[in-house]
């Protein structure tokens, strides 16, 4: 196992996490007797996971299936048509089907 392995199988959990101490962290800094402590702790937490997790997704696989070989690859940056489907500013929109159809 490689850290991509790791990254792949826990970066939901871990950004899941995420969410969850920043719900709690806005809600706590509504309070009235909230504990200054625990306030910065929180945000400490935060500010270091955040980039952490940005990280961490960009060096995810990315595995993307087609449903057929009627599909160009995401490579050529071209959808079904044949088409560029680019936006202009040099990135390329991929186009999928997704679904029982």
């Amino acid at each position: 196992m490689n850290k991509v392995d790791v990254y792949n199988s826990d970066y939901t959990k871990l950004n899941h996490s995420y969410i969850v101490m920043y719900e709690t962290y806005e809600k706590l800094i509504q309070c009235e007797d909230a504990d200054e402590e625990v306030l910065v702790v929180l945000e400490n937490i935060l500010r270091a996971l955040n980039p952490a997790l940005d990280l961490i997704k960009s060096q995810m696989t990315v595995k993307t299936r087609y449903k057929d070989e009627g599909n160009t690859s995401a490579a050529d940056g071209k959808n079904e048509s044949g088409k560029n489907s680019g936006t202009g500013n040099g990135s390329v929109i991929l186009h999928g089907k997704f679904g029982d159809d």
